[in-house]
């Protein structure tokens, strides 16, 4: 039997599959961007790249004309092909993943989601994208959900992951949540990485059964939930949790447990926290971009973190998302994770909006579970922040929706 590669709509890909069109791709020559919406033909051209040792941009598929316009990328250009001077015929998988682990360069570059700016784009060898990958014969029948966006960081850490071990991955991003949990079980899903309100999104879909097969559960993308922990260990009972940091600038850096990061002794003389708690990483540890602002060799994540002691740490906000409410600075992240925990809110985002009074004042946007009460809620809601919080983060306006804005990657949009 083949082994699978990709499963996209029910379509299958196997790595028989994939040898083949890595073979047969485009005699000689090579692209320069990928832009696509599908991922597999992202995959290929990323694999492409690193067997041939060719630079290539991963962009966005739905990137508009406006858009690449601002990142100063020619429409025509996306059809550019570059000339490779050697072809080789690879016979299977084990060969191609032994070429590109020898060549260990490949040139690929990512663009920043651009929550807080015009995307940045960066580059990054194959060292820095598959730093925390890891490859053993024990994890050769793992089976992967894959619920990224296949053109940014946290995606391209699963696709290698995966891969390398030439595991299988069932594309799940963009999926309906309904039939999420049909795909776990169909395809005996092992490992699921994803951000927080991917998960709190698909949990009352997965909430009627337990997925015994899942054996690694990982956190990524956004600040560690400790209360959406203990709901998907119910659902996930043999699943060890683990939550990573990762950004399009560094690739990889920290694993966790629950919230609490440690910093690798080999990584230990590249980061430093600031006396206002902002993570800063040293230039040798990022990948390579023009448009990334250096102060003294070192690079100001914009994440704020809590030092735990010498060599661990909690990631508390993005320094963009902090609201001046008053002259008090709130954490919009902590009246999230605490509200979320009222019975019947489902997923819930803190934003501001302006205030002649305050400058600021919180608003709270809800999705709440269909058997609950939206006036009850809402009671519920004011009174357990009332309760836990003080007064200037408790929120002054609660709207009930369908669903929360997400960017590309799959994050709350607090905008």
């Amino acid at each position: 039997m083949e082994k699978v590669f990709l499963v996209h709509n029910k379509t299958t890909y196997t790595y028989e599959q994939l040898l083949v069109d890595l073979n047969k791709r485009k005699v000689g020559f090579a692209y320069v961007y990928v832009k696509d919406n599908h991922p597999y033909e992202v995959f290929l051209a990323i694999i492409h790249s690193l067997l041939y040792d060719y630079p290539i941009e991963v962009l966005d598929g739905d990137f508009s004309e406006k858009e690449m316009s601002e990142l100063a990328i020619d429409a025509n250009a996306i059809t550019r092909i570059n000339k490779i001077e050697d072809r080789f015929n690879f016979y299977d998988m084990d060969e191609i993943v032994r070429r590109i682990k020898e060549i260990d360069k490949g040139h690929l570059t990512l663009y920043t989601s651009g929550t807080t700016g015009r995307p940045k784009k960066v580059s990054h060898s194959f060292l820095t994208l598959t730093r925390n990958v890891k490859m053993h014969r024990k994890f050769e029948n793992d089976v992967w959900a894959f619920a990224y966006n296949p053109t940014h960081m946290a995606g391209l850490q699963v696709l290698f992951q995966a891969f390398l071990n030439q595991n299988t991955l069932i594309y799940i991003f963009g999926e309906s949540m309904k039939k999420v949990s049909e795909l776990l079980e169909e395809y005996e899903v092992t490992n699921i990485s994803a951000t927080g309100t991917f998960y709190r999104n698909v949990l009352p879909y997965l909430q009627k059964n337990t997925y015994q097969m899942v054996k690694r559960v990982t956190f990524g993308g956004e600040k560690f939930d400790l209360f959406l922990e203990e709901k998907l260990k119910a659902v996930f009972p043999n699943a060890k949790m683990r939550n990573i940091y990762a950004s399009t600038e560094a690739g990889s850096l920290f694993a966790a447990q629950s919230d609490t990061f440690e910093i690798r002794e080999e990584h230990r003389q590249w980061v430093k926290i600031t006396t206002q708690q902002e993570l800063c990483i040293h230039r040798s540890l990022l990948g390579q971009s023009a448009s990334l602002s250096l102060e003294d060799e070192w690079f100001h994540t914009g994440d704020l973190v809590e030092m735990i002691d010498g060599t661990h740490f909690k990631f508390l906000s993005r320094q963009s998302d902090m609201i001046n409410v008053g002259g008090y600075k709130v954490n919009p992240l902590e009246v999230e994770n605490l509200l979320v925990q009222v019975p019947g809110v489902i997923d819930i985002v803190v934003k501001s909006k302006k205030n002649s009074v305050t400058g600021e004042l919180l608003v709270a946007d809800v999705i709440k579970s269909d058997d609950a009460d939206e006036k009850e809620l809402k009671k519920e809601i004011k009174q357990f922040a009332a309760t836990h919080l003080q007064e200037w983060k408790v929120p002054r306006i609660i709207k009930f929706v369908d669903e929360l804005p997400i960017t590309r990657t799959g994050k709350k949009v607090r905008k």
